[in-house]
C-alpha cells in the first residue's frame, strides 16, 4: 500500500540514495487513458528494473516487490480531482505517492536515487501557504498547495451575555472553552463598559486561535495570507508568532469570499512574490561573474553543489543529461539516453545536492539562462 507523502517527506528524499529507486510521473487525465497510460509506465519501469546489469537472487526478489507494488495501486482513485498531477516513488524502504496542485509530465526513471526535478517547486515550498480568514466571529485556517486547498483549523466564537465560547475543531478532535467576561470599567452613572468586555474578548479570541494554528507543520514557515480588515489583521498581528504575515483585505461584515476565490486571489499573490524573488537582472549576473560568482560548468557546478557552495542553481527547462553521478568524487558519465536502473537526470541529481545542503534551484526557460550552458550557479560569498 503507498502512503501519502508531505512536504517534510519530499525533502527527505533529496537524501535517497538506494537504488533501484522507481520515481513515476503521471499527468491529469481520464479514467480510462489514464489506465493505458499507467500499464505502459509500469511496463517501462519493469524493462529498465531488468536492464540492471548487476543480477542476483536478493535483487531479483526486490524487482518483483517493487513491480508488485506498482500493480497493485490504481492511480483512478487518486486522480480525477483539482490534483493535475501524481507523483509515485517506490524503492525497498519508501511506498508514497505525492499529489501536486500543477501540471506533471508522464515519466518514469529508475535509478540509484529518487528523480525529482518534476516536484522543485513544490520540494522547495513554493506552491504550499496558509489561508486565514478572520471575522469578530469566525476563524478558518486551510493549508494551500497551488490551486488547492482544506479546511484544517476552524473557530467558532460566540458572546453571550455573561460569558463567551470558543468552539474548534480539527480533524477529528474538537473542543469548546468558556470564557467568562472579565470585570468591566464603570463609566458615568455605573453602566458597564460593553465595549471593553468585547475587544477583551476579540483579544482572547485571537490568542485561542493562535495557540491552536502554530502547532499546524510549516505554519512559522509557509507563506501567511489573512484575509481580514486592517483592525483585526493588526490585532492578530501583534500576537502571532509567525514571522511576516500578509493582510488581504476583505470586509467581514459582508462575508468571507468563497474558497476559491480565497486560493485564486492568494495564489496570484504567491506567484507574484516568487517571480520577484528569483529575478536577477543582467547586470547583476554579469557583477557576480567578475566576482567569480557565477559558473556554468558542470563539473565545476557538482563539486560546488557536494560541498554546499552552490547558492542558487539555474537550470535550463525541457533540458535532460542521462547519466550517472558519482557523488564520491563528484564526476560523472553521460548517456544519449536513460540506459538502465542506474542513469539518472544528472542536473536531477545535482540539484537534488543544492537543495539538500540548503541552496535554491530554479528552472528557468533558454531567454533567461545566465549563460548557454544547461546549468549556471551562484556560488556563496
Amino acid at each position: 500500500m503507498l502512503e501519502k507523502m508531505t512536504h517534510e517527506d519530499l525533502l527527505r528524499l533529496t537524501s535517497v540514495q538506494d537504488g533501484p529507486c522507481i520515481s513515476i510521473y503521471i499527468p491529469s487525465m481520464p479514467a480510462k487513458t489514464l489506465e493505458l497510460e499507467y500499464e505502459a509506465l509500469v511496463r517501462r519501469a519493469s524493462y529498465l528494473l531488468s536492464c540492471d546489469p548487476r543480477k542476483d537472487q536478493q535483487r531479483e526478489e526486490m524487482r518483483k516487490t517493487l513491480l508488485e507494488t506498482l500493480y497493485n495501486f490504481d492511480p483512478t482513485e487518486l486522480l480525477g480531482g483539482r490534483e493535475q498531477g501524481l507523483a509515485l516513488f517506490v524503492n525497498k524502504h519508501w511506498r508514497s505517492y505525492f499529489l501536486a496542485g500543477h501540471e506533471l509530465p508522464s515519466k518514469v526513471v529508475v535509478a540509484e536515487s529518487f528523480h525529482l526535478k518534476p516536484l522543485i517547486e513544490d520540494i522547495q515550498g513554493e506552491h504550499i501557504y496558509h489561508i486565514l480568514t478572520l471575522t469578530g466571529e469566525e476563524a478558518v485556517l486551510l493549508a494551500c498547495d497551488g490551486d488547492t486547498g482544506n479546511d484544517v483549523h476552524t473557530f467558532l466564537f460566540h458572546q453571550g451575555s455573561h460569558s463567551s465560547s470558543i468552539h474548534w475543531k480539527h480533524g477529528d478532535d474538537s473542543e469548546t472553552a468558556q470564557i467568562p467576561h472579565l470585570k468591566s470599567t464603570l463609566r458615568g452613572r455605573g453602566a458597564d463598559d460593553n465595549k471593553f468586555k468585547k475587544k477583551t474578548s476579540v483579544k482572547l479570541f485571537l490568542r485561542w486561535i493562535e495557540a491552536k494554528i502554530s502547532k499546524e507543520p510549516g505554519y512559522k514557515t509557509h507563506p501567511l495570507l489573512i484575509f481580514t480588515n486592517e483592525t483585526m489583521f493588526h490585532a492578530y498581528k501583534e500576537i502571532s508568532s509567525h514571522p511576516a504575515p500578509v493582510l488581504c483585505k476583505i470586509d467581514p461584515s459582508k462575508g468571507v469570499p468563497r474558497t476559491d476565490a480565497l486560493i485564486h486571489q492568494a495564489n496570484d499573490h504567491i506567484k507574484k512574490n516568487i517571480a520577484q524573488h528569483k529575478h536577477h537582472s543582467a547586470q547583476e549576473i554579469d557583477e557576480m561573474a567578475r566576482q567569480r560568482r557565477v559558473i556554468d560548468d558542470l563539473v565545476k557546478i557538482s563539486r560546488a553543489a557536494l560541498s554546499g557552495q552552490v547558492r542558487t542553481l539555474f537550470l535550463r527547462n525541457n533540458i535532460e543529461l542521462w547519466g550517472q553521478f558519482h557523488r564520491q568524487s563528484a564526476q560523472f558519465t553521460l548517456h544519449p539516453k536513460q540506459m538502465d536502473a542506474k542513469d539518472d537526470d544528472i542536473l536531477d541529481d545535482i540539484a537534488c545536492e543544492v537543495i539538500r545542503h540548503g541552496g535554491e534551484v530554479i528552472v528557468v526557460n533558454d531567454k533567461d539562462m545566465p549563460s548557454a550552458s544547461p546549468a549556471a550557479a551562484i556560488l556563496n560569498q
